[in-house]
């Protein structure tokens, strides 16, 4: 019985490593969500699009938080008020988007902080202590 079980092992393992030669691949163009992606998703009518759309530039904005909290300071820099919801973060995206066209066919994750940058610049914070009065 034990040798039996063995078999069938190698068998269903052979069986996956060719489905996984066999599978489609998908596009190298598929392996990122270009600009003109999110505004095609940010535009339709489809609440799943729009979902997309919000969740992807809440995606973004997450990922330059923790990049700020280990110490890893982003190149473009935002600082969005608490009073700013997602969904209003995603139509300042949006708005970007539709007036910067060369970001179509580039990937959207570079555009979010361009966008999130020009409406929310962080302010420089004052150094105090750091000029000594004579």
């Amino acid at each position: 019985m034990k040798q039996h079980l063995g078999g069938y092992r190698l068998w269903l393992a052979l069986l996956l490593v060719c489905a996984g030669l066999l599978w489609p691949q998908r596009g190298a163009e598929a392996m990122y969500v270009s600009g003109g992606d999110l505004v095609r998703n940010c535009m339709s009518d489809k609440k799943q699009d729009i979902y997309a759309c919000v969740h992807y530039v809440a995606g973004v904005i997450d990922y330059h938080i923790v990049m700020q909290s280990l110490g890893t300071a982003p190149t473009l820099p935002f600082c969005i008020p608490p009073s700013i919801s997602i969904t209003e973060s995603a139509f300042i995206v949006l708005t970007y988007l539709r007036t910067q066209p060369q970001h179509e066919g580039f990937i959207a994750a570079m555009a979010v902080p361009m966008a999130l940058n020009k409406a929310f610049p962080c302010k420089k914070q004052a150094q105090t202590g750091s000029k000594k009065k004579k």
